[in-house]
Protein backbone atom coordinates (compact mmCIF):
# COMPACT_ATOMS: atom_id res chain seq x y z
CA UNK A 1 0.00 0.00 0.00
CA UNK A 2 1.17 3.50 -0.78
CA UNK A 3 1.00 6.38 1.69
CA UNK A 4 -1.96 7.86 -0.22
CA UNK A 5 -3.81 4.54 -0.16
CA UNK A 6 -3.22 4.13 3.58
CA UNK A 7 -4.52 7.64 4.19
CA UNK A 8 -7.62 7.01 2.09
CA UNK A 9 -8.36 3.69 3.80
CA UNK A 10 -8.24 5.39 7.21
CA UNK A 11 -10.49 8.17 5.86
CA UNK A 12 -13.01 5.66 4.53
CA UNK A 13 -12.96 3.82 7.86
CA UNK A 14 -13.80 7.10 9.58
CA UNK A 15 -16.59 7.98 7.14
CA UNK A 16 -18.27 4.58 7.14
CA UNK A 17 -18.23 4.40 10.93
CA UNK A 18 -19.44 7.93 11.69
CA UNK A 19 -21.03 9.06 8.38
CA UNK A 20 -19.47 12.47 9.06
CA UNK A 21 -15.95 13.93 9.23
CA UNK A 22 -14.36 17.15 10.36
CA UNK A 23 -12.55 19.20 7.77
CA UNK A 24 -8.82 18.82 8.34
CA UNK A 25 -5.65 19.55 6.43
CA UNK A 26 -4.77 15.85 6.36
CA UNK A 27 -7.97 14.81 4.57
CA UNK A 28 -8.79 18.00 2.67
CA UNK A 29 -7.76 16.68 -0.76
CA UNK A 30 -9.87 13.55 -0.27
CA UNK A 31 -12.84 15.58 0.96
CA UNK A 32 -12.83 17.72 -2.18
CA UNK A 33 -12.38 14.67 -4.42
CA UNK A 34 -15.32 12.92 -2.78
CA UNK A 35 -17.40 16.08 -2.99
CA UNK A 36 -16.73 16.25 -6.73
CA UNK A 37 -17.74 12.58 -7.03
CA UNK A 38 -21.01 13.38 -5.28
CA UNK A 39 -20.23 11.25 -2.23
CA UNK A 40 -19.89 14.05 0.38
CA UNK A 41 -21.73 17.24 1.16
CA UNK A 42 -21.37 19.93 3.80
CA UNK A 43 -23.39 19.40 6.95
CA UNK A 44 -25.19 22.14 8.87
CA UNK A 45 -22.18 22.45 11.18
CA UNK A 46 -19.16 24.53 10.33
CA UNK A 47 -16.15 22.60 8.95
CA UNK A 48 -18.09 19.32 8.95
CA UNK A 49 -18.92 17.02 6.03
CA UNK A 50 -21.40 14.16 5.78
CA UNK A 51 -22.01 11.23 3.46
CA UNK A 52 -24.77 11.57 0.91
CA UNK A 53 -27.28 8.83 1.67
CA UNK A 54 -27.04 7.30 -1.80
CA UNK A 55 -23.21 7.24 -1.69
CA UNK A 56 -22.65 4.69 1.10
CA UNK A 57 -22.40 1.81 -1.37
CA UNK A 58 -19.89 3.80 -3.48
CA UNK A 59 -17.69 4.38 -0.45
CA UNK A 60 -17.90 0.71 0.51
CA UNK A 61 -16.90 -0.31 -3.02
CA UNK A 62 -13.97 2.10 -2.93
CA UNK A 63 -12.75 0.61 0.35
CA UNK A 64 -13.17 -2.89 -1.10
CA UNK A 65 -11.02 -1.87 -4.08
CA UNK A 66 -8.26 -0.46 -1.88
CA UNK A 67 -8.35 -3.24 0.72
CA UNK A 68 -10.17 -6.34 -0.62
CA UNK A 69 -10.23 -8.07 2.79
CA UNK A 70 -10.95 -4.89 4.71
CA UNK A 71 -13.47 -6.42 7.11
CA UNK A 72 -11.04 -9.12 8.24
CA UNK A 73 -8.15 -6.64 8.23
CA UNK A 74 -10.03 -4.12 10.34
CA UNK A 75 -10.99 -6.89 12.76
CA UNK A 76 -7.33 -7.93 13.03
CA UNK A 77 -6.29 -4.34 13.71
CA UNK A 78 -8.93 -3.96 16.42
CA UNK A 79 -8.07 -7.32 18.02
CA UNK A 80 -4.61 -5.88 18.63
CA UNK A 81 -6.02 -2.81 20.33
CA UNK A 82 -5.41 -0.58 17.31
CA UNK A 83 -7.74 1.64 15.29
CA UNK A 84 -8.32 1.42 11.50
CA UNK A 85 -9.18 5.14 11.50
CA UNK A 86 -5.53 5.83 12.32
CA UNK A 87 -3.19 5.67 9.27
CA UNK A 88 -0.30 4.54 11.48
CA UNK A 89 -2.33 1.55 12.60
CA UNK A 90 -3.21 0.67 8.99
CA UNK A 91 0.54 0.62 8.37
CA UNK A 92 0.87 -2.09 11.02
CA UNK A 93 -1.14 -4.56 8.92
CA UNK A 94 1.85 -6.28 7.24
CA UNK A 95 3.40 -7.10 10.62
CA UNK A 96 0.07 -8.17 12.11
CA UNK A 97 -0.68 -10.45 9.16
CA UNK A 98 2.71 -12.11 9.51
CA UNK A 99 1.93 -12.79 13.13
CA UNK A 100 4.74 -10.58 14.44
CA UNK A 101 3.93 -9.21 17.87
CA UNK A 102 6.27 -7.44 20.21
CA UNK A 103 6.12 -7.67 23.97
CA UNK A 104 7.80 -5.43 26.50
CA UNK A 105 9.63 -2.78 24.47
CA UNK A 106 10.70 -2.46 20.86
CA UNK A 107 12.52 0.33 19.05
CA UNK A 108 10.33 2.25 16.61
CA UNK A 109 12.74 1.63 13.71
CA UNK A 110 12.82 -2.10 14.40
CA UNK A 111 9.02 -2.28 14.47
CA UNK A 112 8.64 -0.14 11.33
CA UNK A 113 11.12 -2.32 9.44
CA UNK A 114 9.35 -5.52 10.52
CA UNK A 115 6.13 -4.03 9.19
CA UNK A 116 7.76 -3.62 5.79
CA UNK A 117 7.95 0.17 6.03
CA UNK A 118 11.68 0.65 6.39
CA UNK A 119 13.46 1.75 9.59
CA UNK A 120 13.24 5.49 8.87
CA UNK A 121 9.46 5.66 8.79
CA UNK A 122 7.48 7.17 11.65
CA UNK A 123 6.52 5.04 14.62
CA UNK A 124 3.56 2.71 14.14
CA UNK A 125 1.37 1.58 17.00
CA UNK A 126 1.84 -1.76 18.74
CA UNK A 127 -0.71 -2.77 21.31
CA UNK A 128 1.34 -5.33 23.24
CA UNK A 129 4.57 -3.38 23.54
CA UNK A 130 5.95 0.06 24.27
CA UNK A 131 7.42 1.44 21.04
CA UNK A 132 10.50 3.43 22.05
CA UNK A 133 12.66 6.09 20.40
CA UNK A 134 15.51 5.12 22.74
CA UNK A 135 16.65 8.63 23.45
CA UNK A 136 18.93 9.40 26.39
CA UNK A 137 18.43 12.06 29.07
CA UNK A 138 21.72 13.74 29.92
CA UNK A 139 21.94 16.00 32.95
CA UNK A 140 24.26 17.18 35.70
CA UNK A 141 22.42 16.82 38.98
CA UNK A 142 22.32 19.32 41.82
CA UNK A 143 23.64 18.42 45.28
CA UNK A 144 21.29 16.19 47.25
CA UNK A 145 19.16 15.00 44.32
CA UNK A 146 18.02 11.37 44.36
CA UNK A 147 16.11 9.52 41.67
CA UNK A 148 13.56 6.87 42.60
CA UNK A 149 12.93 3.90 40.33
CA UNK A 150 10.62 0.97 40.94
CA UNK A 151 13.63 -1.19 41.84
CA UNK A 152 15.47 1.27 44.07
CA UNK A 153 16.94 4.75 44.51
CA UNK A 154 19.98 6.33 42.85
CA UNK A 155 22.08 9.16 44.28
CA UNK A 156 22.18 11.35 41.18
CA UNK A 157 24.49 13.98 42.70
CA UNK A 158 27.02 11.28 43.46
CA UNK A 159 26.70 9.87 39.93
CA UNK A 160 27.30 13.31 38.44
CA UNK A 161 30.29 13.87 40.69
CA UNK A 162 31.87 10.55 39.72
CA UNK A 163 30.89 10.35 36.05
CA UNK A 164 30.60 14.07 35.11
CA UNK A 165 26.90 13.60 34.31
CA UNK A 166 23.89 11.32 34.66
CA UNK A 167 22.89 9.38 31.57
CA UNK A 168 19.44 7.76 31.66
CA UNK A 169 18.21 5.79 28.61
CA UNK A 170 14.52 6.01 27.78
CA UNK A 171 13.90 2.35 28.68
CA UNK A 172 15.30 2.97 32.14
CA UNK A 173 13.40 6.24 32.46
CA UNK A 174 10.09 4.46 31.80
CA UNK A 175 10.33 2.92 35.28
CA UNK A 176 11.24 6.25 36.90
CA UNK A 177 8.91 7.24 39.75
CA UNK A 178 10.02 10.61 41.13
CA UNK A 179 12.85 12.81 42.35
CA UNK A 180 13.53 12.90 46.08
CA UNK A 181 16.04 14.46 48.40
CA UNK A 182 16.81 18.06 47.54
CA UNK A 183 15.19 19.36 44.37
CA UNK A 184 17.16 21.87 42.29
CA UNK A 185 16.64 25.55 42.93
CA UNK A 186 17.14 26.19 39.25
CA UNK A 187 17.21 24.09 36.05
CA UNK A 188 19.20 25.28 33.05
CA UNK A 189 18.68 23.69 29.65
CA UNK A 190 21.84 23.98 27.59
CA UNK A 191 21.82 23.94 23.78
CA UNK A 192 25.41 22.93 23.06
CA UNK A 193 27.35 19.93 24.32
CA UNK A 194 30.55 21.78 25.21
CA UNK A 195 28.68 24.40 27.23
CA UNK A 196 26.55 21.75 28.92
CA UNK A 197 29.67 19.96 30.14
CA UNK A 198 31.80 23.04 30.94
CA UNK A 199 29.22 25.39 32.48
CA UNK A 200 30.18 26.23 36.07
CA UNK A 201 27.13 26.74 38.29
CA UNK A 202 26.29 26.64 41.98
CA UNK A 203 25.58 23.19 43.37
CA UNK A 204 21.85 23.88 43.80
CA UNK A 205 21.45 24.00 40.00
CA UNK A 206 20.66 21.15 37.61
CA UNK A 207 21.98 21.43 34.05
CA UNK A 208 20.07 19.60 31.33
CA UNK A 209 21.33 18.93 27.81
CA UNK A 210 18.78 20.08 25.20
CA UNK A 211 20.21 20.21 21.67
CA UNK A 212 17.95 21.98 19.22
CA UNK A 213 17.08 18.93 17.15
CA UNK A 214 16.34 16.70 20.13
CA UNK A 215 14.61 18.43 23.03
CA UNK A 216 12.21 15.57 23.91
CA UNK A 217 14.46 14.02 26.59
CA UNK A 218 14.97 17.36 28.33
CA UNK A 219 11.26 18.17 28.19
CA UNK A 220 10.48 14.74 29.65
CA UNK A 221 12.63 15.45 32.71
CA UNK A 222 11.34 19.02 33.08
CA UNK A 223 7.77 17.75 33.25
CA UNK A 224 8.60 15.70 36.36
CA UNK A 225 9.63 18.81 38.31
CA UNK A 226 7.13 21.16 39.96
CA UNK A 227 6.54 24.48 38.24
CA UNK A 228 7.99 26.37 41.22
CA UNK A 229 11.43 25.00 40.28
CA UNK A 230 12.82 27.80 38.13
CA UNK A 231 13.74 26.90 34.56
CA UNK A 232 15.84 28.98 32.17
CA UNK A 233 17.28 28.18 28.76
CA UNK A 234 20.85 29.08 27.87
CA UNK A 235 21.79 28.68 24.21
CA UNK A 236 23.33 30.47 21.27
CA UNK A 237 22.23 34.08 20.95
CA UNK A 238 20.74 33.70 17.50
CA UNK A 239 17.20 33.13 16.17
CA UNK A 240 17.60 29.35 16.36
CA UNK A 241 18.67 29.51 20.01
CA UNK A 242 15.71 31.72 20.89
CA UNK A 243 13.39 29.33 19.05
CA UNK A 244 14.69 26.35 21.05
CA UNK A 245 13.74 28.16 24.26
CA UNK A 246 10.24 28.77 22.89
CA UNK A 247 9.85 25.10 21.95
CA UNK A 248 10.98 23.86 25.35
CA UNK A 249 8.64 26.31 27.09
CA UNK A 250 5.69 25.21 24.95
CA UNK A 251 6.35 21.49 25.27
CA UNK A 252 6.96 21.61 29.02
CA UNK A 253 4.07 23.96 29.82
CA UNK A 254 6.31 26.63 31.30
CA UNK A 255 6.77 30.35 30.72
CA UNK A 256 9.60 31.11 28.31
CA UNK A 257 12.78 32.18 30.13
CA UNK A 258 15.85 32.77 28.00
CA UNK A 259 19.10 33.55 29.79
CA UNK A 260 21.15 36.31 28.19
CA UNK A 261 24.28 37.25 30.17
CA UNK A 262 24.06 40.76 31.58
CA UNK A 263 27.45 41.51 30.04
CA UNK A 264 26.64 40.06 26.61
CA UNK A 265 26.77 43.47 24.88
CA UNK A 266 30.55 43.36 25.32
CA UNK A 267 30.64 40.35 22.99
CA UNK A 268 28.61 41.80 20.10
CA UNK A 269 31.56 43.28 18.21
CA UNK A 270 33.45 40.00 18.28
CA UNK A 271 30.45 37.80 17.46
CA UNK A 272 31.52 34.91 15.24
CA UNK A 273 28.23 34.03 13.53
CA UNK A 274 27.72 36.32 10.53
CA UNK A 275 24.85 37.25 8.18
CA UNK A 276 22.16 36.35 10.70
CA UNK A 277 18.58 37.31 9.87
CA UNK A 278 16.75 38.48 13.01
CA UNK A 279 13.11 39.28 13.58
CA UNK A 280 12.19 42.44 15.47
CA UNK A 281 13.18 42.32 19.14
CA UNK A 282 13.16 44.80 22.02
CA UNK A 283 15.92 43.20 24.12
CA UNK A 284 19.00 45.49 23.98
CA UNK A 285 21.45 42.65 23.35
CA UNK A 286 19.32 40.96 20.71
CA UNK A 287 18.60 44.35 19.14
CA UNK A 288 22.33 45.04 18.86
CA UNK A 289 22.90 41.62 17.33
CA UNK A 290 20.08 42.23 14.86
CA UNK A 291 21.54 45.60 13.80
CA UNK A 292 24.93 43.99 13.18
CA UNK A 293 23.32 40.87 11.65
CA UNK A 294 25.39 38.59 13.86
CA UNK A 295 24.91 35.90 16.50
CA UNK A 296 26.94 34.83 19.52
CA UNK A 297 27.86 31.20 20.10
CA UNK A 298 27.07 30.12 23.64
CA UNK A 299 30.51 28.61 24.20
CA UNK A 300 32.33 31.96 24.17
CA UNK A 301 30.89 32.83 27.59
CA UNK A 302 32.17 29.72 29.36
CA UNK A 303 35.43 31.18 30.72
CA UNK A 304 34.07 34.60 31.62
CA UNK A 305 34.63 34.94 35.38
CA UNK A 306 31.29 36.75 35.78
CA UNK A 307 29.15 33.96 34.34
CA UNK A 308 28.55 31.82 37.43
CA UNK A 309 27.45 34.72 39.61
CA UNK A 310 25.38 36.18 36.77
CA UNK A 311 23.44 32.93 36.35
CA UNK A 312 22.87 32.68 40.10
CA UNK A 313 21.46 36.20 40.15
CA UNK A 314 19.16 35.62 37.17
CA UNK A 315 15.52 35.39 38.20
Amino acid sequence: MTDNEILEISFLARLLENHICKESKRYLTLIHRYETAGWLMRSSRKHEWKIRQDAISNLSQRLLFLLPAWEQDFALIQENGLDPKNPLDIEALPALKQGFTAKGMINRRTWAAIGGLGPKRKTISQANAVVTHDWIIRFRANRGLTGCWNDGDVNLWEMSSLWTECIVPQRRWLSFQCFMGKLPKKVITCENLGSYIDLDVSDDTLILFAPGNNIDPAVTLLKTLPLNVMWIHFGDLDPEGIEIAKKIAFESGRAERTYIPSFALEYVERAQKKDVEWKATEHPVLDALARHRVGIFQEVFMLDSRLKEDISAFS
